[in-house]
This record gives structure tokens, C-alpha cells and sequence, in this order.
């Protein structure tokens, strides 16, 4: 990610977050993000770690692709996490341009991407790019827009 810090922690038990510097260029950019995405990350508790809209800490349950129409649609559900959110949230991507899932080896007992570490929004040509980091891989999406709902 450009601004948002992920950094695995020297012990290897955690990783220091930081999304400030994200924070600090997002009015700037806000107004070249498309209408739904600008929405999303403007959400107050999107990177308020104490907030059950927090983004951390959510685990990546299914990915839709849908091809139809000459347009490609995505819709991600990301679980809660029992102890934090009440609800978990679904994003649906419009007019997806690329796709990129990479994951780290796993140990077999918990989600192969792992818990959703924090997520980053930038303009893009085609509309944005977001790119999702977990504690065992990443999802990266470009698109022309989204719609999230947390359920």
C-alpha cells in the first residue's frame, strides 16, 4: 500500500497498523474517488480500531465474480469478528478491471488469507483501486465503483 502502514512486528505475534498517513491525503483525494467508494472510506469508524465498523480484524468468507452484460461484477462478504463487530460487511464491486488474490503458506487451521489487517482506496483510471491487506495474503481490486453495506 502507498500510504496505509501493515508492517509484521519483529516478535512475529501482531503487526503495527498505521493508517495515518492515509488519513492525512484523503481530503485531498476524496474528490477523485467515485461516489460510492468515496463513501466508504469517509465512514468515521473505517479505521477507528475501537469501532464495530472498523475494518480490521474481518475475515474474507466468499467472492462472487459475475460475468454478464459486457460488465464484470464482484461482491466480497467479509465475516465479523465475534468479539468486535456485529455485523459483517458486503462490498459489491461494479465494472472490475482486475483481480489479484495472493496468500502466504498457511497453517491449515485458520482462514488461508487470514484476519483483514487494514485496506486502502486510491483514484485509478478506471475508477479506484483498493487493495486489502490480511495477515496471510492480500486482495487487490480495480473498478469502476462499489456499494458497501455492513449486514
Amino acid at each position: 500500500m502507498k500510504y496505509v502502514r501493515v508492517e509484521p512486528l519483529p516478535d512475529r505475534y501482531g503487526y503495527y497498523l498505521d493508517p495515518q498517513g492515509y488519513l492525512d491525503v484523503l481530503p485531498d483525494i476524496s474528490g477523485s474517488l467515485p461516489d460510492g467508494v468515496a463513501e466508504f472510506v469517509a465512514d468515521p469508524g473505517h479505521y477507528d480500531f475501537r469501532s464495530a465498523r472498523c475494518v480490521k480484524d474481518l475475515t474474507l468468507n466468499k467472492m462472487t465474480l459475475t460475468d454478464g452484460e459486457g460488465l464484470i461484477a464482484l461482491e466480497v462478504f467479509l465475516e465479523p469478528n465475534e468479539w468486535k463487530h456485529v455485523g459483517g460487511l458486503r462490498i459489491r464491486y461494479s465494472d472490475v478491471r482486475a483481480l489479484d488474490v495472493s496468500t502466504k503458506e498457511s497453517d491449515g487451521m485458520l482462514a488461508r488469507l487470514g484476519s483483514l489487517q487494514l485496506d486502502e482506496v486510491l483514484p485509478h483510471p478506471s475508477g479506484f483501486s483498493h487493495e486489502i491487506a490480511f495477515t496471510c495474503g492480500s486482495v487487490a481490486i480495480v473498478a469502476a465503483d462499489l456499494v458497501a453495506a455492513w449486514e
